[in-house]
């Protein structure tokens, strides 16, 4: 009987470079087959129906500047960005090529280590692809403590901000043609813009005051958030929703806690 393989005779690598950090990789591949119906009883093939799905997932702590933070906006020709890599595990690998990158979430609750977590859609192929590992070394650590975390949103100056999630959607557009070969990969990808970003943030309330709900009706509405993850001189994360809206506002009270506001903002980069 063969011996399991434990989390530390595994690694993950992308573009050759091994990712510190990893708390969880995901990836997986599905086939839509059906039957050719036929008249009469007799043989049944199955063959694909539409084109082979494969999607990836990767959940880290941020703990330096993440090379997935490359792959949002567009590459040369306003093509989507890809990557490719995989798992390396005892001589043998999980690899894929032609991944694009679909989310990002970046979050973090006071006492904790900020995480990311990413998804991708693969186009190009997944399974024992090509060996992942490389030879480029890894970038350094710097394990932000909360000092090193800071949030700026609609009254945090006098309201504790005790946790905050800002989302990045940025789908893509897959482009297939009819070619004498490899006709099972896309000609070209793109993205689709503007990508949305939400941030949201949870206060205890001090003094904090919800807008109403139709206050925008009648006015501008417009506001702003600033992330920042990183020392002076090594800034890992930065985001400032600019324009953005708040678009929900959730105002919580419980026995056994204090009174809280979940704040959402909207925006787009274009």
């Amino acid at each position: 009987m063969k011996n399991a393989i434990t989390n530390y005779e595994n690694t993950f690598y992308l573009e050759g470079v091994a990712i510190s950090g990893i708390s969880s990789v995901d990836g997986s591949y599905s086939l839509d087959y059906k039957p050719i119906n036929i008249l009469g009883k007799g043989f049944v093939k199955q063959v694909i129906a539409s084109v082979p799905t494969a999607s990836l997932s990767i959940n880290r702590y941020l703990i330096n500047n993440d090379p997935i933070f490359d792959l949002t906006g567009d590459g040369p020709n306003y093509l989507a960005k890809s990557t490719s890599g995989g798992l390396y595990y005892n001589g043998s690998y999980f690899s894929f090529s032609g991944a694009y990158l679909k989310s990002l979430s970046v979050s973090c609750s006071v006492g904790e280590v900020p995480q990311i977590a990413s998804q991708f859609d693969i186009y190009g192929n997944i399974g024992p692809v090509a060996n992942p590992s490389g030879n480029n070394a890894a970038n350094s650590i710097f394990v932000p403590q909360v000092k090193d975390i800071t949030v700026t949103c609609r009254d945090s100056s006098t309201n504790r901000v005790k946790d905050f999630n800002v989302d990045f959607n940025c789908p893509k557009n897959p482009i297939y043609g009819l070619t004498g070969s490899n006709a099972e990969y896309p000609i070209e990808v793109h993205s689709v813009f503007p990508i949305e970003v939400v941030g949201s943030f949870t206060l205890d309330i001090d003094d904090y005051e919800t807008k109403k709900v139709f206050d925008d009706l009648t006015s501008n509405g417009d506001a702003s958030f600033v992330v920042r993850v990183g020392k002076t001189n090594e800034v890992i994360f930065a985001f400032t929703g600019m324009n953005s809206k708040i678009v929900s506002e959730e105002v919580s009270s419980s026995a056994d806690d204090v009174l809280s506001v979940k704040v959402s903002y909207k925006t787009y980069i274009d």
